[in-house]
């Protein structure tokens, strides 16, 4: 049954099209099935909490260097044309069930403390189908899809165990949650059991523990399953202190010199290291030959001070919580030894409900799937694996009815309709000088976005961005060289950037004989940038192994020029606005009014979508979920 609102959406779109001449037709998912795999791997999936599309150093940021999991980018498949929800539950909800939120109720907005509600009891979701093929299923980090009775929480939906916490935001140290000053309490347990001992320690050190743990301790004759969505980047308590990180991590970023994004910086930083340390426990536990491993953000960065945040998709516009390229589009990998075609970009269309049936499928377990109709996602091992033909042609980024707004991606073209966010659909560059937080939403809404800074000033932040590369903490750099030696000696990849010169090592005086990639062993104990300087050596014979990404090429957004009325020709309250993403991805040029039939098309498809959409399955705040009836934490109260 449908709502007053949903309604109203498709007359919305049903008087457009009465408005606009109509020639066209909207295309149709291709499918690719690929043959089952005889062997089960292992599957860790991570997820980063609001990480920007700028905040990695394979998308071509240099302010903050991310080197493990460039690594698993530049020797796995990098995702270019990967796109997740604007926003956290919806994600987690199409992560989980391979199923569109717009089908699932998870629409609109977010799980909020004490709203009782969450992801319907008849979805089955990832870990109960590989649970079927034999896998030992894990959870560490954050659930986000409703806890107001035990029955929708990990652990009866098909996970072993769950160490983190069931809302969505926390306290980094003391683990509290709160919705308000009247209503917070403890959010961290493993399984059932409320941890009130972890107080001071940094839950991303926590988490990675956890995982690192698990795998020692995991029997590596079956296949495991770890969902690993850390807490990381995401901005802590409202009232509490909003980014936050050890010392040690941010006195590594001095050379940021705005407070916030340096502080986000040692975030980043904390979370892959503790990417680093999952792959090395893989590795030394002799499971990494046989695992999947995914990365992939929930949602675009909160940029510019949305939430408290430092986050950045710059050049890309918008951010998290809208339906702008810098809200949808994810930063997304995967990286197997499993993968046939390894070391590419791929720009093949891919939407985050894809990776259900895409790891399932992967697992040997398409069989499980075969009766399933009701699934939004499409398998794309094949075509991971493969570099092989392309599994989608259409997604739809969502349908809100509440509020009254949408966008949906035919093939190159992307529509938006009614009430998209103009207020934070800007460009907004990285925070770097002191006084940025104060500034760069002002001048984003100019042409130039240092146009109203004096000459010196506008020089002095070129020679910023110019310079971070060369000043990456020493553990960085020596990190990268211990990855791409253990790469070019193992026998796991074939990919173009683990092919490196034995030549080089011999002459850094790298042994052969080494393949321990662990923190505890480095490859090269006794070699630092200096030693070698000492040592006689030019650093520019290094500079591809060193500080060019060891043969990783970042994969960067070319904007093209910017009109002059860029930020004023879209009013998709007035006429939906119409882009044209291969050669717009940064979304300058509203290309509707000349292009009417395609617009009348994609409407025509949003109709399709919204007349079998259900109704959001938001619920007001329960009063009785309040930690202070509690104990003060946060548990099921129904």
């Amino acid at each position: 049954m449908w709502d007053r609102n949903q309604r109203n959406f498709v007359s919305i779109c049903i008087l457009l099209l009465a408005n606009i001449v109509y020639s066209g037709d909207a295309s149709h998912h291709p499918r690719f099935q690929s043959d089952s795999t005889s062997q089960k791997p292992h599957i860790i999936l991570i997820v980063a909490d609001d990480l920007g599309y700028n905040d990695v150093s394979f998308h071509g940021s240099d302010q903050i260097p991310t080197p493990n999991i460039d690594f698993l980018g530049y020797n796995g498949v990098i995702l270019n044309n990967y796109y997740v929800s604007p926003i956290c539950t919806p994600t987690r909800s199409a992560l989980m069930t391979g199923r569109h939120p717009i089908h699932t109720g998870m629409e609109h907005k977010v799980i909020m403390g004490s709203m009782p509600y969450g992801l319907p009891l008849s979805e089955t979701i990832l870990p109960q189908y590989l649970n079927q093929l034999g896998y030992q299923s894990h959870i560490v980090g954050k659930w986000h899809l409703g806890m107001f009775k035990w029955e929708y929480t990990p652990l009866y939906r098909g996970f072993k165990s769950h160490m983190g916490h069931y809302q969505g935001r926390h306290d980094y140290y003391t683990h509290t949650y709160e919705t308000s000053l009247d209503e917070w309490g403890l959010d961290l347990r493993r399984k059932k059991e409320l941890l009130w001992n972890c107080t001071g320690q940094y839950s991303t050190t926590l988490f990675r523990d956890e995982a690192v743990r698990i795998i020692h301790e995991h029997n590596v004759s079956e296949p495991l399953f770890l969902y690993l969505p850390f807490q990381a980047v995401h901005s802590g308590n409202k009232n509490g202190v909003h980014l936050q990180a050890p010392k040690s991590y941010i006195d590594k970023f001095s050379y940021i010199e705005n407070a916030d994004r340096r502080t986000y910086a040692a975030m980043v930083s904390a979370l892959d290291d503790a990417v680093g340390d999952v792959y090395d426990m893989l590795n030394s536990r002799g499971m990494l030959a046989n695992s999947i491993i995914v990365f992939t953000t929930d949602n675009g960065g909160p940029a510019n001070g949305f939430d408290n945040n430092a986050a950045s998709n710059f050049p890309l516009r918008g951010l998290k919580d809208t339906l702008w390229e810098g809200g949808v589009r994810g930063v997304g990998l995967i990286h197997s030894p499993l993968i046939v075609r390894q070391g590419y970009v791929s720009n093949k269309m891919l939407h985050v409900c894809d990776w259900l049936p895409t790891l399932i499928s992967a697992a040997g377990g398409k069989h499980l799937l075969e009766n399933v109709t009701s699934l939004d996602g499409v398998d794309a091992w094949e075509m991971l694996s493969h570099d092989g033909e392309a599994v989608r042609s259409e997604m739809l980024h969502n349908i809100d009815p509440w509020v009254g707004k949408a966008a949906l991606r035919v093939g190159d073209y992307k529509l938006l309709v009614r009430a998209i966010k103009l207020n934070y659909g800007q460009w907004y560059p990285p925070y770097q000088m002191s006084g940025d937080k104060a500034n760069l939403h002002y001048l984003n809404f100019s042409d130039d976005v240092t146009s109203m800074e004096p000459v010196q000033m506008k020089g002095y932040r070129q020679k910023l961005s110019e310079s971070y590369r060369a000043m990456w903490p020493e553990s960085v750099k020596e990190r990268l060289v211990n990855l791409y030696s253990f790469a070019e000696r193992s026998d796991l990849y074939t990919g173009p950037y683990s092919q490196l010169s034995h030549e080089l090592y011999e002459d850094a005086g790298i042994s052969d004989q080494t393949k321990d990639v662990t923190h505890q062993k480095p490859i090269i104990s006794d070699l630092s940038f200096e030693s070698m300087k000492s040592k006689g050596h030019e650093l520019k014979k290094f500079g591809h192994l060193m500080l060019s990404f060891l043969g990783g090429t970042p994969v960067t957004v070319d904007c093209g020029p910017k009109p002059k009325n860029a930020s004023t020709n879209c009013n998709p309250m007035v006429y939906p606005c119409l882009y044209y993403i291969p050669s717009d991805p940064c979304e300058y040029n509203n290309i509707a009014k000349n292009n009417s039939e395609i617009v009348v098309m994609m409407l025509k498809r949003l109709s399709e979508y919204a007349a079998y959409m259900v109704p959001p399955a938001n619920k007001p705040y329960d009063p009785q979920g309040n930690p202070r009836f509690h104990d003060g934490a946060w548990v099921p109260w129904k």
